[in-house]
């Protein structure tokens, strides 16, 4: 391309002035004119693949926001969760809706975190929803490898796999019964983290107070730029109890299939707790949405089972 370009664009020297001249006296202004328009066209269609191929390239390079992500210092050296079996209930604003039983077991270098739960008590009767939830990750990098969820509502159930890889990650969302195949999306960055895998994540690094991470992280059929804050240390009151706590805030911008930041309009702002121990347990998460704030609490905590 270098010789071809320098051949075409040598200077032009008076003998090729002369001939041009005579060339257009020859054929008349209107054959100059067809002339001119079609070298236009041709500059036109030249134009036009030098367009493409600079907007090819620009989509191959990484998108500006990823020189923010931290991740790529990898996981930090907070000893690793042991396993464990912890409850939750979550509800909206104060109000319990829905509980669930979380199990993480770690085994030849993988760690598998299995959720179960569903709505409770007066929610349940006007809105049914039960979901089984599964991540296989690597215990030593935390990336994710794999993740299979059901939801189960009252007339519909939906099916979820994620897979993680060191380029992409793609995911399939079938809903049943639905008119429409499923389609997969695709994420193409590196690394990407679920929600589980974020905890963990964010769990092995100091912490220290005004610590910022920020992290993509993919849940359910999305990715999420995610910004954390380490606020400070406090005391929460978790059941019947005050806690020793790190008090984080995140916030979360959607990520769409061309890697540009959108932001989320359903959620607004969140905070959370993590046990200040040599665990560092989520204790309590709350997240102001559109509709108001819906929160998860800790009540149950078995480590080292």
């Amino acid at each position: 391309m270098k010789n071809l370009t320098q051949s075409r664009l040598r200077p032009v020297s008076p003998f090729s002035l002369l001939c041009v001249r005579f060339f257009c006296a020859g054929w008349g202004c209107r054959a100059l004119r067809n002339l001119w328009i079609s070298n236009l066209r041709i500059l036109g269609l030249i134009l036009a693949a030098f367009i493409a191929t600079t907007t090819a390239n620009s989509e191959e390079t990484e998108p500006s926001w990823a020189n923010s992500v931290t991740t790529g210092k990898g996981a930090g050296k907070f000893p690793p969760t042991p396993n464990l079996h912890l409850t939750y209930r979550f509800g909206w604003s104060g109000i319990t809706a829905a509980e669930a039983d979380v199990r993480l077991v770690n085994k030849d270098g993988t760690t598998k975190t299995t959720t179960s739960g569903g709505t409770t008590g007066f929610a349940r009767t006007l809105f049914k929803c039960d979901i089984d939830h599964e991540c296989v990750s690597q215990r030593e990098s935390l990336i994710p490898i794999h993740i299979a969820q059901d939801e189960k509502y009252a007339n519909q159930t939906v099916h979820t796999t994620i897979e993680f890889n060191a380029k992409t990650v793609t995911s399939l969302r079938e809903v049943t019964p639905s008119k429409d195949p499923p389609k997969p999306k695709t994420l193409e960055f590196y690394p990407v983290y679920s929600l589980e895998t974020t905890l963990l994540w964010l769990r092995s690094q100091p912490l220290t107070d005004g610590e910022k991470e920020v992290m993509v992280v993919y849940a359910n059929n999305a990715g999420y730029l995610a910004t954390i804050k380490v606020v400070g240390r406090e005391r929460i009151h978790i059941g019947q109890t005050d806690r020793n706590a790190i008090k984080v805030e995140f916030n979360f911008k959607t990520i769409d299939s061309h890697l540009n930041l959108k932001t989320y309009k359903r959620f607004k702002s969140g905070r959370g707790w993590l046990s200040d121990d040599e665990y560092r347990l989520p204790l309590r998460v709350e997240a102001d949405i559109f509709i108001g704030y819906v929160f998860a609490e800790i009540e149950t905590s078995d480590v080292g089972m």
